[in-house]
């Protein structure tokens, strides 16, 4: 169970009871809930930095100011260096020349480096503080229906709304902002790298070039994550039903298929290799690990797919999350080669899709995670209609 906590361990009642209510006791993941306290913790680091007791601010009849939001949304967009810097300012001031009026108004040391994040980032933060003051308006909102009550709810309505004003805009790029699934030909470079006999494997072991081996072929056979992959115990892989129990997820536990050549090396690696470990260092029973048996990190899976992205000379975008995005591009390019009359519907589709990856049955990931197919057949249809648009001159001629 994720906690957030003081500088002095304690949990801070407000962030821990919301993160509860709105999150935990409806299913969320431990990683979202996590992302979401890590969000409020920053609200509260502002407001120790502008000596505001945030708490007390909350639960009164003033709650927070339209400059504080606009302040407060600034420092949200900061990254966790300046953040830190602007509350070691703040615990030990000192006199200094101020050389901007900028400054005054931010309260920013020409000492201190202003470096923002980007504007997902960003805009994410602010909508999850927004999310948590609206919480705590509607907790303490006054239900009389007095001129001054009214004025107070609307001071604060109007507040939360000016901070979800300076939510920056994340301007997409005429692709989209969403990184593409890999091409075939990096998938082909891909797959003879991860060969264990391979003599473009970067790895040396047989342990190590197995383990990576059954690791990418569970990526390019399922729309698995980097974090539900290493929480995979040996008994989550089926080996006569040829299916993957993924127990842990960000959102939905979900059963998945893969082939039967996956499902023998798997067992190939249990017994030449994870069955061999001493007891203690497997009794964990995670799948994948080191060589000593300690759970495998996700760092280190990223390692994985940068030693070999490194060897193959691969660009940066050959990682983990490439390989789902890829996975859901080859399941377009499958159904479009579907006769008409084996096609499903659209939005059964959709279902489809939605369970496989592990997304909700209403979600719209589906359209971001398909990027890649989408382009190339708009692309396609544009060259049909140019081609029939302006024919070729030799054509014409014969």
């Amino acid at each position: 169970m994720v906690v957030l906590v003081d500088q002095e361990g304690a949990p801070p009642f407000l962030p821990n009871v919301y993160a509860t209510l709105r999150y935990r006791d409806v299913g969320f993941s431990a990683p979202t809930i996590e992302k979401v306290l890590r969000t409020l913790g920053m609200a509260y680091l502002w407001a120790a930095n502008r000596q505001i007791d945030l708490d007390k601010a909350l639960r009164s009849e003033s709650f927070l100011s339209i400059e504080q939001c606009e302040d407060l949304a600034f420092f949200l967009r900061l990254d966790r260096a300046a953040q830190d810097q602007l509350v070691k300012q703040s615990l030990q001031p000192s006199s200094r020349k101020i050389v901007r009026l900028e400054q005054v108004r931010r309260g920013l040391s020409p000492s201190i480096t202003r470096t923002t994040i980007s504007a997902v980032e960003g805009g994410y933060r602010i909508r999850t503080v927004a999310n948590f003051l609206q919480f705590n308006h509607e907790r303490i909102a006054p239900k009389a229906s007095q001129a001054p009550c009214k004025e107070l709810k609307k001071a604060r309505e109007t507040a939360i709304a000016y901070l979800r004003a300076q939510e920056p805009r994340a301007v997409a790029s005429d692709e989209g902002d969403a990184p593409e699934g890999l091409g075939e030909d990096v998938m082909a470079a891909l797959d003879q790298a991860f060969e264990p006999d391979s003599a473009t494997n970067p790895y040396l072991s047989d342990f190590h070039r197995h383990r990576n081996h059954l690791i990418y072929k569970l990526f390019t056979e399922t729309a698995i994550r980097r974090s539900e992959l290493r929480f995979l115990r040996v008994e989550d892989i089926d080996h006569a039903a040829r299916r993957v129990k993924v127990r842990v997820s960000k959102t939905i536990a979900r059963t998945l298929p893969i082939s039967e050549q996956t499902s023998h090396d798997f067992h190939d690696f249990v017994m030449r290799f994870w069955g061999k470990m001493p007891r203690s260092a497997r009794k964990h029973g995670y799948l994948f690990t080191t060589s000593s048996g300690d759970h495998l990190a996700k760092v280190t899976i990223n390692q994985i797919f940068r030693q070999v992205r490194k060897r193959l000379g691969l660009p940066d975008s050959v990682a983990p999350h490439a390989m789902r995005r890829t996975w859901n591009d080859r399941l377009s390019r499958k159904i479009d080669a579907l006769p008409p009359e084996d096609r499903m519907p659209e939005e059964k589709e959709k279902q489809v899709r939605n369970r496989l990856n592990g997304w909700a049955k209403n979600s719209n990931m589906t359209e971001r995670y398909a990027r890649r197919h989408i382009r190339e057949k708009a692309d396609r249809l544009a060259e049909r209609l140019a081609n029939s648009l302006t024919p070729r001159k030799d054509d014409e001629k014969e």
